[in-house]
């Protein structure tokens, strides 16, 4: 009983033994570095497709304003002139005016503050006025009379010849402007020495009543 007691002891402290060298491989194989488990390549998911960043449409750049345009002043031409008559006168912008549209009227008053100047002997300071006048209504024989008369007064004899010949074309209906035009024209004429011109002129005046 003796020896089977003794080796019943040392069985037990053998398998005590080996389960103990388990137990202690199994906590070490549990506390060391583990080996890192692959993935297939066909497993991993896409990146996420970054969306393009959106671009601005191209601004137009806005029109400059343009630059203010300066006209110059109209230049008069004889073959600009008709003869005017009683019925309402064509005046610039295709619209029809009367002897008494306000572009006569204000002519007309500018007319009447040159020859006050004129009578002053204020030659240069009516010019302007009358050129104004002109420009208003460019159909107003008095303006072209007064305009020859104004640059008579400073000796432009040739000059004043010009819009006498204007005013000539524009009094063709009024036979009291239209004498004092032809007298003026004999004048020039015989200030120049155009004894000729000079009594054509006048006999033209003669005929007007």
């Amino acid at each position: 009983m003796g020896v089977f007691a003794v080796r019943t002891c040392t069985v037990k402290w053998r398998f005590c033994g080996i389960t103990a060298v388990l137990a202690a491989l199994s906590l070490l194989v549990a506390c060391g570095p583990r080996k890192p488990v692959g993935i297939p390549s066909e497993w991993h998911s896409p990146p996420p497709v970054q969306a393009a960043p959106a671009t601005r449409p191209a601004e137009t750049p806005k029109p400059s304003k343009p630059a203010p345009i300066i006209k110059p002043q109209p230049v008069i031409k004889e073959s600009d002139l008709t003869a005017p008559q009683e019925a309402p006168v064509s005046q610039p912008g295709g619209k029809e005016s009367s002897p008494s549209s306000p572009q006569r009227v204000a002519s007309l008053h500018l007319v009447e503050q040159a020859r006050a100047l004129l009578a002053q002997g204020k030659a240069d300071a009516a010019i302007p006025l009358l050129e104004q006048a002109i420009q208003v209504d460019v159909h107003n024989g008095e303006a072209f009379l007064a305009l020859a008369q104004a640059w008579r007064a400073k000796g432009a004899r040739q000059k004043a010849l010009q819009f006498a010949q204007k005013a000539e074309i524009l009094s063709q209906d009024d036979p009291s402007k239209l004498k004092q035009v032809y007298l003026l024209q004999a004048d020039l004429y015989k200030e120049l020495g155009d004894n000729a011109r000079t009594d054509v002129y006048r006999k033209k005046a003669l005929t007007v009543k």
